[in-house]
């Protein structure tokens, strides 16, 4: 795998060109050999498959006045690339990624209503504490902050146990938990998450030292809030 210094106004690539394919590594651009994809087609997979392709259907029994009104709010809608560059979605796109999420969190809006613009709680979730897992519970348990209160719908990330020392980015983190606040959340002070964790990505067992990294969201009408990272030492009590 080759490295690349860029310069000439060209800072970061991203994708494939011919048999090249460019990547970012611990030590920098790069540049390796483009391999054909395996299309192991797992449940996830083959669920998102089937959601683009309904929700697509869904696109093209909107009236045209629907379809345009889509198309103009897709307009203000930021979406970042690979390499940090806008995108300007299309209607199309927009419409199913809205509702994408919305049936990815039990949201029964209609789906031919475009979302307000959302406006996210402050401080639902806070870093300031750090999440918990213990063995000998199974409990994995996320911090509420001050704007933490019942009602708000939110959604959990987390990571499987590894090294301490290890980073966790967005890529290895995987959706494990969505339920709107409850009363004995707040009353607690958190969220109860070990059998969701547990059911997602195994027992707790063996970990002792180890962390998990969690990202925090807010979720409203089809879009979530940025995320809060915040990470749990395995302990056992």
């Amino acid at each position: 795998m080759a490295k690349v210094q860029f310069g000439g106004g060209v800072s970061n690539i991203q994708g494939s060109i011919a048999g090249n394919t460019f990547t970012r590594t611990k030590g920098g651009p790069a540049i390796r050999n483009k391999v054909k994809p395996n299309n192991p087609a797992t449940p996830a997979q083959m669920a998102q498959r089937e959601r683009i392709t309904r929700l697509s259907k869904k696109w093209q029994q909107l009236t045209e006045n629907e379809r345009k009104s889509w198309v103009e709010d897709a307009k203000e809608v930021n979406v970042k690339g690979v390499c940090g560059n806008n995108i300007e979605l299309t209607g199309h796109q927009y419409f199913v990624r809205v509702n994408s999420l919305r049936e990815a969190n039990g949201d029964l809006a209609d789906a031919s209503v475009i979302p307000q613009a959302a406006e996210f709680a402050e401080n639902v979730f806070t870093d300031a504490i750090d999440a918990s897992a213990d063995i000998t519970t199974g409990a994995v348990s996320i911090p509420l902050g001050a704007g933490g209160i019942e009602g708000i719908r939110v959604a959990i990330w987390g990571t499987s146990m590894r090294s301490a020392g290890k980073m966790a980015y967005k890529g290895v983190m995987t959706k494990y938990y969505q339920e709107a606040i409850t009363a004995d959340d707040v009353t607690n002070g958190y969220l109860s998450t070990g059998p969701e964790w547990i059911d997602k990505f195994g027992v707790l067992a063996g970990g002792v030292g180890k962390a998990i990294t969690f990202g925090c969201r807010q979720y409203i009408d089809g879009s979530y809030s940025n995320s809060v990272i915040d990470k749990a030492f395995v302990v056992e009590t």
